[in-house]
């Protein structure tokens, strides 16, 4: 039976509350596609243990640190004291209107359950990014080598109603489950213009990449605020 979007968002809290120890000794390199973009206030939507705003406290950066698990913010707390951090669902950001110069999304966006949820939380990245900001989105491909096999699975899966979406899935960490939506290219891509990014460009790896890499730009075009 297929979960509603808060069941399935409150099963993302607590499975990352509960890997939050384990994940953060196993993922301590910062993704080398944050370099890609820069900015004094800077957000990471979707900090996790804070791995990525390290990089930028680093650069100089005021940074908010932001995510769903509190678990995760309390070892955030220990690598990146200088953040403010914020327990917050990204679908609902407590920040005002223009608030950030260059805003994260890094491995985040594929565990927003629901494409309607997908499109409002880019609205809400759209909403607290200022003009001519930047920012960087990274999800899981699912045209990856590592998935082919589970495609059929996957397909049946949302025939017999057991996911909300086609592409939904849940992967394994020990034996904790993560729901994700897995993406191809261009759902990503329209998804980004409908939220009202322009500039759009996007970064790939080999002919089957894992992530689906994209930067963004929030502005004006033609004399039109975007």
């Amino acid at each position: 039976m297929v979960s509603d979007v808060f069941t399935i968002k409150r099963g993302i809290m607590h499975t990352f509350d509960r890997i939050a120890s384990d994940y953060s000794s196993k993922r301590r390199k910062i993704w080398p596609e944050v370099k890609l973009v820069h900015g004094r206030r800077v957000l990471d939507a979707g900090c996790g243990h804070g791995r990525n705003s390290r990089y930028f406290l680093e650069m100089g950066s005021d940074v908010f640190s932001a995510d769903i698990s509190m678990e995760m913010l309390k070892i955030a707390r220990k690598n990146i004291s200088d953040a403010e951090l914020i327990q917050c669902d990204i679908t609902f950001l407590p920040f005002r209107d223009n608030a950030f110069d260059c805003v994260l999304l890094v491995a985040t966006l594929h565990h927003v359950p629901s494409k309607p949820e997908r499109l409002k939380t880019l609205k809400e990245i759209y909403r607290v990014t200022s003009h001519e900001g930047r920012v960087l989105i990274t999800v899981w491909s699912i045209f990856q080598p590592r998935f082919f096999k589970k495609i059929p699975r996957m397909m049946a899966d949302r025939v017999l109603g057991r996911v909300k979406e086609l592409w939904d899935t849940y992967i394994p960490w020990g034996k904790e489950k993560r729901y994700y939506h897995l993406f191809s290219k261009r759902e990503l891509l329209n998804l980004v213009k409908k939220a009202g990014f322009y500039s759009i460009t996007i970064y790939k790896k080999g002919f089957f990449p894992e992530n689906h890499v994209v930067v963004a730009r929030k502005g004006v075009k033609d004399g039109k605020a975007r």
